[in-house]
């Protein structure tokens, strides 16, 4: 019987994980398969709802839809306008911040799971507490504050229950192919290093955190990272973030290159596999199959290795 996949694509920094996942669209679409994309804001998420087909059918995401020159100005207002009085309301009743679920209930608005048959997630979200990381704990010195990797794993936590609540849960009960840039394996950001990382959450707390109930009871069928050798040293580390940071915002994790070092050595290495082997024996979940790729082989290559593992995948599930 056909199972859902759910597919992590995670790694350090610079280790590209957007162009991949498009790659891993892109090889979804070329098997006629319909691929909807969730990342992103709340008013991303509410471009789905079924309320708005007349928008969101011909286009994979908010996103494709708004920079579509063939859509008119005119429907693009339309749209937003309407899906922000999903979340604002008139002001005088309860009905605001209707936000888009897979669930029909009287809080969210209906966005139906089986409208595509791949969803596209991201983490940290650009929605609810994902936004506090993105906004505020990978950038923490431009609020004059000091990285907080405690902090950060709280912050993740919160909106682990709120995708699985929302979205998750139902796409793999209805046995979908889930594919997501970074889940809780990145952990690696945040656990304690009583050298590097003194003031980050220990392993123990970690995995125990109320999010992580979901997260770790119910992990990602696969996880692919990227990754660099684990012996990675500083010289490497600055002269490919020489090479890949063009027009990049460097927020604070970047920017600190120990931190990255330990970050990869951790994807690297068996860190990350017995963090899951813990994890999963806790909550009595089926350990994800981690596969490593590296982050020197060309995107062609990377692009080919994953390619051919996902079509291995769909073999074995079918």
């Amino acid at each position: 019987m056909k199972k859902y996949i759910d597919l992590v694509v995670g790694g350090p920094d610079m280790s590209g994980t957007g162009t991949q996942i498009r790659d891993i669209i892109d090889f979804f679409q070329s098997q006629d398969m319909k691929v909807r994309d969730l990342r992103g804001t709340e008013i991303c998420a509410l471009f789905h709802a079924d309320r708005f087909s007349k928008y969101n059918n011909d286009h994979m995401s908010f996103g494709e839809f708004f920079k579509d020159e063939n859509v008119s100005d005119e429907d693009k207002q339309d749209f937003i306008f309407e899906a922000t009085k999903r979340l604002i309301g008139d002001g005088r009743t309860n009905e605001d911040l209707r936000v888009a679920s897979f669930l029909e209930n009287r809080v969210s608005t209906y966005v139906n799971p089986d409208s595509a048959d791949v969803w596209i997630m991201e983490e940290p979200t650009k929605r609810g507490a994902g936004q506090v990381n993105r906004a505020i704990e990978q950038n923490r010195t431009e609020y004059d504050s000091k990285l907080h990797p405690l902090a950060a794993a709280y912050a993740h936590q919160t909106y682990r229950i709120d995708e699985f609540l929302r979205f998750r849960r139902v796409l793999r009960e209805k046995n979908k192919i889930i594919i997501r840039s970074r889940s809780e394996e990145s952990g690696c950001y945040q656990v304690f290093d009583k050298q590097l990382l003194p003031n980050g959450i220990h392993k123990e707390q970690y995995i125990t955190l109320p999010g992580h109930n979901f997260a770790f009871g119910q992990p990602p069928t696969h996880i692919f990272i990227v990754h660099a050798p684990a012996d990675w040293t500083r010289e490497q580390y600055f002269k490919m973030k020489g090479e890949r940071s063009s027009g990049r915002l460097i927020d604070d994790h970047e920017a600190n290159v120990d931190y990255q070092l330990l970050v990869n050595y951790r994807y690297a290495t068996d860190w990350l596999d017995s963090m899951y082997r813990v994890a999963c024996g806790l909550y009595e979940s089926d350990m994800p199959e981690i596969v490593r790729f590296n982050m020197y082989d060309s995107k062609e290559q990377i692009k080919q290795q994953m390619t051919n593992k996902i079509k291995e995948i769909l073999e074995k599930n079918s």
